[in-house]
């Protein structure tokens, strides 16, 4: 193997293909990058099982080849090397190194047996669709926060992607709260599909999207789906198991609707947690009354704290505890605005929306007083 390439170029597609590159790999081949120059293309690829990426740029092939080099190194030797400059690469097969050069600089990284590595394939897919880049961002954006981020309940480590006719539905729960977004698709697939996508990959994915109307391509093949970023591909594993009925815990109406400026709320919650911090359930009581919320928190450690905010409160008081942590977190998805809480009692779930917005609801349950 012996070509060059332009350190930009390579530089932009390492800094994407980098993301599915094991932090801890179980076995050596799984923290490398794969190379292979052909035909003047240079194909890159990582894999470490949860997302899998592959890129091409092009290159001035002087010997074909395939080899796997260490990622981390790799990445590091490339990043020092002068901007706007050529880089020569050449595989040393008796060394099993590859030489890299650039100006007065010159580097040998050890490299690993290309056979080894576990290619990323395109499959033939059950079925394809579109969306634009930054619908599929702000989809995830607004949903895998939600989820276990750990592995110990893979179904809820993972976000639920349902389509149906023109829209696609992400959902994220960790069990106690369910976050969902919907949005319109740029193209359907030919029947309704229903999958679970690691959270890993999803952040990772979400990184690496455009905020534009780029049109994502996924393909769907039963084991794995596929996303498609301009010259990148990226291939995540199916989360196998099947997922809560969702809508069966958004309520249906509400007896007490309240009304509140989101950052009045966030900021509240944010100064109270100050005494809440120190409960193991993170609680703050919230009483709805005519006259608006009263936020309290009390802990035998520290004190107590109240909060009042004068807001709009229709039907029904009711005075229920939160894990705080829990409301902050979606408040901060809306961001701004006014948002609607509705409530139907001391053990029933809070269903929270931006007013005025039917494609983002949050679902939280209650904890005990």
């Amino acid at each position: 193997m012996k070509f060059t390439c332009s350190k930009e170029t390579l530089w932009s597609i390492l800094t994407q293909l980098s993301k599915a590159i094991a932090v801890k790999p179980a076995t050596p081949i799984l923290g490398g990058i794969y190379l292979k120059v052909e035909n003047d293309t240079l194909e890159l690829q990582t894999n470490n099982y949860s997302l899998g990426m592959s890129a091409k740029i092009p290159v001035t092939s002087i010997i074909d080849g395939e080899i796997v080099v260490i990622g981390k190194k790799f990445i590091d030797v490339i990043r020092v090397m002068p901007h706007n400059d050529e880089i020569a690469f050449e595989y040393d097969e008796k060394e099993h190194c590859l030489e890299i050069s650039c100006g007065r600089s010159s580097y040998s990284i050890l490299t690993l047996d290309s056979e080894d590595f576990p290619k990323v394939t395109k499959r033939n897919a059950e079925n394809t669709f579109d969306i634009r880049a930054y619908v599929l961002k702000n989809l995830i954006k607004k949903t895998v926060w939600a989820c276990i981020q750990d592995d110990s309940h893979p179904i809820y480590s993972g976000c639920l992607f349902d389509t149906n006719e023109d829209y696609m539905t992400v959902v994220g729960t960790n069990m106690h709260r369910v976050s969902l977004a919907r949005d319109r698709l740029f193209k359907a697939p030919t029947k309704p599909l229903k999958f679970i996508v690691p959270v890993e990959a999803l952040r990772n994915i979400a990184e690496i999207l455009p905020d534009d109307e780029t049109i994502i391509t996924i393909d769907y093949t039963g084991k794995t789906v596929a996303f498609t970023i301009d010259n990148i591909f990226s291939t995540a594993r199916i989360v196998e198991g099947k997922f809560p009925e969702y809508q069966k815990v958004i309520p249906a109406s509400s007896s007490t609707i309240v009304t509140v400026d989101v950052e009045e709320l966030r900021t509240a919650l944010e100064r109270i947690s100050i005494i809440s911090r120190e409960d193991s359930n993170k609680r703050v009581s919230l009483n709805f009354t005519r006259d608006g919320i009263e936020i309290f928190a009390a802990t035998s450690e520290i004190g107590t704290g109240t909060e009042n905010i004068q807001t709009n409160v229709e039907g029904d008081n009711v005075n229920i505890c939160f894990n705080y942590t829990y409301i902050i977190d979606a408040l901060k998805v809306l961001k701004s605005g006014i948002c609607r809480l509705g409530l139907n009692g001391l053990y029933d779930p809070l269903d929270l929306r931006l007013q005025g917005d039917e494609d983002y609801i949050y679902i939280v349950t209650p904890v005990r007083g």
